[in-house]
């Protein structure tokens, strides 16, 4: 018999309104938690790491493997989780994923095929194509319309939402689109927007 370790995994999705914070092994919930954290997300963040872990009597050191939200979503509330992940991974010397909210959404919908969308400030839209049959997935981009939402799974529509972390970490199919952790902008920032448009005036 050939003896597999598991793996410890810490998750934070900070690219909504809401945190989102699960601790796994492998693909069974060790704990989590959802909190509405609108602009206090940065105050909240590791203190409510802290916590879970401590709820759990864990410490970071016990965490193998750690992972972040890297959007499409809030610029600044991606920065904020990524940011983090990497200063936990960094000072335990372990490894540092991103996850994609457009990636969980897909698993969560337990379609074959499929188009998950994320509306973005301007209105326009991040997109990524799904095979699941055939294990062929698009590169993300960006539509500017989309004449039918129906073709899409959208994950929100201007609307608060926040990723289903629980439901794909028990899947088993969240690991495998495990990327690099680093945010995912396909556009400029509202902040970079209005610099252009004032640059052009």
């Amino acid at each position: 018999m050939v003896y597999i370790e598991s793996m410890t995994r810490l998750l934070v999705d900070t690219s909504s309104d809401y945190l989102v914070i699960v601790v796994a092994n492998d693909n069974s919930i060790l704990a989590s938690q959802l909190i509405y954290a609108g602009k206090k997300m940065s105050e909240l963040l590791l203190e409510q790491v802290n916590n879970i872990l401590k709820s759990i009597s864990l410490s970071i050191d016990d965490i193998d493997e750690f992972y972040a939200g890297i959007g499409p979503g809030s610029f600044t509330g991606v920065r904020i989780g990524v940011a983090l992940i990497l200063g936990l991974s960094s000072g335990s010397n372990k490894k540092a994923y991103g996850i994609s909210s457009l990636d969980v959404e897909a698993i969560v919908s337990g379609r074959n095929v499929l188009k998950t969308a994320s509306l973005l400030k301007g209105e326009c839209y991040a997109v990524r194509n799904y095979d699941f049959t055939n294990n062929v997935f698009s590169p993300y981009y960006l539509e500017e319309i989309i004449d039918n939402v129906n073709d899409y799974t959208l994950i929100n529509n201007g609307k608060s939402y926040f990723p289903n972390l629980l439901f794909a970490v028990q899947s088993g199919k969240l690991w495998d689109f495990r990327a690099e952790c680093l945010p995912i902008y396909l556009r400029k920032s509202e902040a970079e927007i209005n610099l252009d448009k004032k640059s052009i005036s």
